[in-house]
């Protein structure tokens, strides 16, 4: 067990910022003025509880205001084809597939959307994010979790019965049931299996391919894999499944070749740029739209 000094100094290089009992991290109010319970509000809160479609989006760091803001830049889009859009919009640094399906069990029925728009992935890489055999144990959680124990609050922690599912099967069990809890609420939930470099088609810079090379060797401990390697075996294990079995994993839509002809769509190895935020926002826009006016 790590010392409280030690925490500190873990957190001070990778500080958690606002801190989630359920989700772990998740956005900070900064500068949004409509916000509330870890969620920005858009236009406002009246306007959005009013709107004839209701649009709940989630994601990851890869989906944070106002740097990643896709589903701001989606909801301008469909108010700008006629429609009445209020949006929703929760996302966490390092959220994985088990907070977004934590999102679903928890706040999309007091939320009440008509749809549910998911943006994930790569946080679920090998074991990057959650514990190995422990899906659900986020690795901010087991820090705060850890300095409870430090200051002899808790003698010892529980994180559930192991579970010794690869990343990529999780990945796609967690959005199955995140559909299944939709569903029966009456939502329409849809994930994009997003981008990344180190995956499918991508026009890399040399810059980028240097910068690139040096985070693919990293090795991942959880895992003794390096990143490259682990994001390569996730996508095409996501892939595989899928193909297997296409019928259950048809909210599942793969975006993952949508900056294959966009030089500059990334601002590193993951997060999209201005550039990359709006082309994601085109191609999830057909199928928010066409499903919102069915």
């Amino acid at each position: 067990m790590k010392s409280i000094s030690e925490l500190n100094a873990i957190n001070a290089a990778d500080p958690i910022g606002v801190f989630d009992a359920l989700l772990s991290a998740v956005a900070p109010r900064g500068e949004h003025k409509f916000y509330r319970g870890g969620y920005i509000i858009w236009p406002h809160p009246r306007a959005a509880e009013a709107a004839a479609h209701r649009l709940l989006t989630i994601g990851n760091s890869t989906s944070l205001w106002p740097d990643a803001a896709w589903s701001r830049v989606l909801a301008e889009k469909l108010t700008e084809a006629g429609l009445d859009v209020g949006l929703y919009h929760g996302a966490g640094k390092g959220n994985t597939s088990s907070q977004e399906l934590l999102r679903v069990v928890r706040d999309a029925p007091a939320i009440a959307p008509q749809m549910i728009v998911s943006l994930s992935g790569i946080t679920d890489i090998g074991y990057i994010i959650n514990s190995k055999n422990y899906p659900f144990a986020h690795k901010y959680t087991r820090r705060v979790l850890d300095a409870i124990r430090a200051q002899g609050l808790s003698d010892e922690v529980s994180y559930g019965y192991p579970d010794p599912v690869t990343p990529g099967a999780a990945w796609l069990r967690n959005q199955r049931m995140s559909r299944v809890i939709a569903e029966d609420l009456g939502i329409v939930y849809k994930v994009f299996l997003q981008p990344v470099q180190g995956f499918g088609a991508y026009p890399m810079s040399v810059e980028e391919q240097a910068f690139f090379d040096t985070k693919s060797s990293v090795v991942l401990r959880a895992i003794n894999k390096p990143y490259g390697v682990c994001v390569t075996e996730f996508y095409e294990e996501v892939r595989t499944l899928i193909s297997e079995d296409p019928e259950r994993h048809s909210h599942v839509i793969d975006i993952t070749d949508a900056f294959a002809d966009l030089p500059g769509a990334y601002r590193d190895h993951r997060h999209q740029s201005e550039t990359g935020v709006e082309r994601l926002a085109e191609r999830m826009f057909r199928h928010v739209f066409e499903t919102l006016v069915a």
